[in-house]
């Protein structure tokens, strides 16, 4: 089995509010991963993990009652990498996760904490091992039907806006391929704004 040798979090997105925020502490504690805590005058908190190769300062600025944090960083620990995984699923944390083997790299996309692509990278190759499209688009709309406020959908719609922008800036460097399924949704999204703001 290939050894990893690191994993480069090239985007991270969490938001949670505060009691989810002590949970997401006490889940790197929980395995025995050394913690700081910084609470700044504006509010916002800084998460500094440490380990074995040096720290990780992950900054959640505050909104009302939300933290939401969005980072990139390079764990080498092993174990600050299982934990940060855990962390990814729990929290339904957004993202793009490198884990970087002798040779090639697997990239894996989380959206609200589950994997929904897997890719292997070997120098300019790239192979999808894993999509899973139809479940995400079904959540999605599951979520905006649940919701009962049109104010909250609104709110909601631009975030997840937010986050495929970022993610359509990203594939414009490293995975072109994935524009135009990029652009179908923020398509879609935009159509349901209007809707939502007529």
């Amino acid at each position: 089995m290939a050894q990893r040798l690191a994993t480069n979090y090239a985007k991270a997105y969490f938001t949670m509010n505060e009691e989810e925020l002590a949970q997401f502490v006490s889940l790197f504690t929980n395995e025995h991963i050394s913690v700081d805590v910084k609470v700044c005058d504006n509010g916002d908190r800084d998460v500094i993990l440490n380990d074995k190769s040096g720290e990780i300062q992950l900054n959640f600025l505050r909104a009302g009652n939300r933290y939401s944090c969005d980072s990139s960083y390079l764990i080498r620990d092993r174990q600050l990498a299982e934990a940060m995984r855990k962390a990814m699923k729990t929290f339904r944390g957004q993202g793009i996760v490198h884990r970087i083997y002798d040779g090639f790299t697997m990239v894996y996309h989380y959206d609200q904490g589950s994997v929904v692509s897997i890719h292997e990278v070997t120098g300019d190759e790239e192979l999808s091992i894993f999509e899973n499209t139809a479940s995400y688009v079904s959540r999605e709309l599951d979520q905006l039907f649940q919701q009962t406020g049109g104010e909250e959908e609104i709110e909601s719609i631009r975030q997840e806006t937010d986050r495929w922008l970022d993610l359509r800036n990203w594939a414009k460097r490293t995975a072109p391929k994935k524009l135009s399924a990029i652009d179908e949704r923020l398509t879609a999204l935009s159509q349901r704004l209007f809707e939502l703001e007529v």
